[in-house]
């Protein structure tokens, strides 16, 4: 497999992490942005207190928490009973790429100065 191939593959792998980071928040269409925000700052809502905060019904806030849920950014838990939205967080990303992106380019290097 070549060089090209394994970087290409550990960008596919990293994307395919689940979970909500900084960046993540940056990319969302202003409302999914701003449910995402809520629960972060607030370290989970119900049902009823996101659609209170943004002013919508229960049925299309639960249509908006769908989608997050959906995109692996929320998740589901259930607290004393009730179905609460909490962050679903992001792991920190590995730091082996680097090291082993700069040992290929190295290897490639010197073999095409050969």
């Amino acid at each position: 497999m070549g060089l090209f191939d394994r970087l290409q593959d550990e960008i596919d792998a990293r994307g395919r992490q689940e979970g909500l980071s900084p960046i993540d928040l940056l990319d969302l269409p202003p409302g999914l942005a701003t449910i995402a925000k809520k629960i972060v700052r607030r370290n989970g809502l119900s049902l009823t207190e996101i659609a209170t905060e943004m002013g919508q019904t229960p049925e299309e806030a639960q249509a908006v928490l769908d989608e997050l849920v959906s995109k692996g950014l929320i998740r589901k838990v259930e607290v004393s009973g009730e179905i609460w939205y909490k962050a679903h967080f992001a792991r920190k990303a590995d730091k082996k790429l680097s090291t082993g992106v700069w040992n290929a380019l190295d290897n490639l290097l010197d073999q095409s100065q050969e």
